[in-house]
């Protein structure tokens, strides 16, 4: 009897603990075009703990207070032993159509440039103990998440004057120091995945977690991956949070087509070719119809398989749709006797040790709900086409009636030698013509910290205000800087990889937007790497032939010839 009530208490803790510490969250919204936002949520907490400052003198006379209950005990040690109280990891590919999806998920806090981003907040007391701790966490998270993050170095890192906001107050004597880096050139593939699902209590075996397959993804229009650890602390006692997302924007067309066609694309037999009935259509001639949007499809046609029950024995799997009324969703719940099939509102919790699938089925997949603005748009792009100099062009554009402030974050790599006094700023509105005026009138606040050549980078950031209903845009010139031989990565004629400016948007209420610009691609003046090669051949070729004319003189022996005359 007391046999079972332990045993009854032990599962009772264990539901509760699961509850508490662990929940993931599946969030589907249909969009225009046969698109479909999948975003998946996962937050993971650590159980309460005493946080201490860790360096190398001080020992440890207690063995330290196991506090991973969820929360992965490979990670944790990461964080404590480089004294990182925040830290931001971010893996995306593609490009975010803001004119046709409108604004990013989570208003773009988990989202990324193209590439791989990382920020931390790192406890020190001084910068110079920060940045060996910067490379250290660097070096680590490299091998962690199969990344190249062991190639972030000072000449890459800028100091973001954001505010550090976190929940946690150092020691006396220390101080929290921002540390940021990109790499717009990484490729984000399935090496990155496999250590994201390692990182879930499921491990990718049960939960909503089961439908991430790398193939399935990475075949998207645009995917990014965010890992996020906070520390948050009351009194004396603190907890690490995890918050893990990957959110993708899928064409549904081009998934139907591979689950009936496989992965190799075929051509479209002619009898099923989709021909405007308004034209002339032939056997040679075909004016084609957009996509259909009578559709019937469900998580398996995306992800090529079903949920595999819920993440534990309770709540904490939940499944929200965002549709318009004139969508059907169905859930279907796959059991060894039946199928048990139910309308879906809103949002549903898994609770059973079952395979779940949904069905969406409409008439007209062109309705879906209202698509949000974003409150400002911006695009950056190169000017000039000289090997020597060049210039970057931001326009930015407020499609409301009311003005937006923004902060503008850049961060130049040191071969690109800016003229921050060459700063222009261009004005267009509705109604009249392009107007420059004074920068202060809409350049509130600036910080520019000049590049120093294979040490740092140029760090900008600017506080602009940009009138409502108009457009503003800054340009600004650059030298370009000749590379030493050593210093050109492979294929070095396809260009530079400059990272995504970010903007921050903040309006009346304190909510904050943010989202970045597109990757630059810019071409250095690139040496003839061929050269080297065609001289040393060339000089090898002539000193051979040198060579054997003399050794053959100076060995060969010449018979004399007698005459017998």
């Amino acid at each position: 009897m007391i046999l079972f009530k332990i045993l009854v208490t032990s599962l009772l803790l264990e539901v509760c603990l699961a509850s508490q510490f662990y929940k993931e969250h599946l969030n589907l919204k249909p969009y225009p075009r046969n698109k479909l936002l999948t975003g998946f949520d996962f937050n993971i907490q650590s159980q309460p703990f005493e946080l201490t400052y860790h360096n190398e003198s001080n020992i440890r006379t207690t063995p330290e207070v196991n506090h991973y209950s969820y929360f992965p005990s490979s990670l944790g040690p990461i964080i404590s032993s480089t004294n990182t109280r925040e830290l931001h990891l971010r893996f995306t590919q593609g490009w975010w159509d803001a004119q046709s999806w409108g604004v990013l998920p989570h208003a773009g806090e988990f989202s990324g440039g193209t590439g791989v981003e990382v920020m931390a907040v790192i406890e020190a007391p001084d910068i110079e103990i920060a940045k060996r701790q910067w490379k250290k966490l660097t070096k680590i998270l490299s091998g962690f998440f199969c990344a190249s993050l062991n190639f972030i170095d000072d000449d890459i890192t800028t100091y973001p004057k954001f505010k550090v906001g976190s929940g946690y107050a150092p020691e006396q004597g220390n101080h929290l120091y921002l540390l940021r880096a990109a790499l717009p050139s990484e490729p984000v593939c399935t090496e990155n995945l496999t250590p994201f699902l390692r990182l879930l209590p499921t491990r990718g075996k049960s939960g909503i977690s089961t439908l991430l397959d790398g193939h399935k993804v990475f075949d998207s229009l645009w995917h990014g991956m965010s890992i996020d650890v906070t520390t948050e602390c009351e009194d004396s006692s603190c907890f690490l949070q995890l918050h893990q997302t990957i959110n993708q924007m899928v064409d549904i067309i081009r998934s139907i087509r591979k689950q009936t066609e496989g992965g190799i694309p075929k051509p479209i037999a002619g009898d099923k070719l989709r021909c405007d009935p308004n034209k002339t259509h032939t056997i040679w001639q075909c004016f084609p119809l957009g996509d259909p949007v009578d559709l019937g499809w469900s998580l398996e046609t995306i992800y090529g398989r079903k949920i595999t029950g819920c993440a534990f024995e309770q709540e904490s799997s939940t499944i929200a749709v965002e549709v318009d009324p004139n969508w059907d969703v169905t859930l279907v719940k796959e059991s060894p006797d039946s199928l048990v099939h139910a309308s879906v509102t809103g949002s549903v919790n898994l609770e059973e040790s079952l395979k779940y699938d949904l069905k969406f089925s409409t008439k007209n997949s062109s309705n879906v709900l209202p698509i949000v603005s974003p409150p400002i748009y911006a695009s950056r792009s190169l000017t000039g086409y000289s090997l020597d100099k060049g210039g970057l062009r931001v326009s930015f554009t407020n499609p409301s009636s009311e003005p937006v402030t923004f902060i503008y974050f850049e961060s130049i790599p040191w071969f690109m030698r800016l003229y921050f006094n060459d700063l222009k700023l261009k004005l267009k509105q509705e109604q009249e013509t392009d107007v420059t005026d004074i920068q202060e009138q809409y350049i509130k606040e600036r910080y520019y910290k000049p590049a120093i050549d294979r040490t740092r980078p140029s760090h900008m950031e600017l506080k602009i205000v940009i009138p409502s209903n108009s457009s503003l845009v800054m340009t600004y010139s650059f030298d370009k800087s000749l590379l030493l031989y050593h210093e050109y990565p492979p294929d070095a004629n396809h260009g530079f990889d400059i990272e995504p400016a970010v903007i921050t948007i903040l309006d009346k209420s304190q909510e904050v937007y943010q989202f970045r610009t597109t990757s630059l691609l810019l071409t250095l003046p690139t040496p003839d790497f061929s050269m080297p090669y065609n001289v040393i051949i060339l000089t090898c070729t002539v000193l051979s032939l040198a060579f054997g004319i003399v050794f053959n003189l100076v060995t060969k022996q010449v018979p004399a010839r007698l005459n017998n005359n």
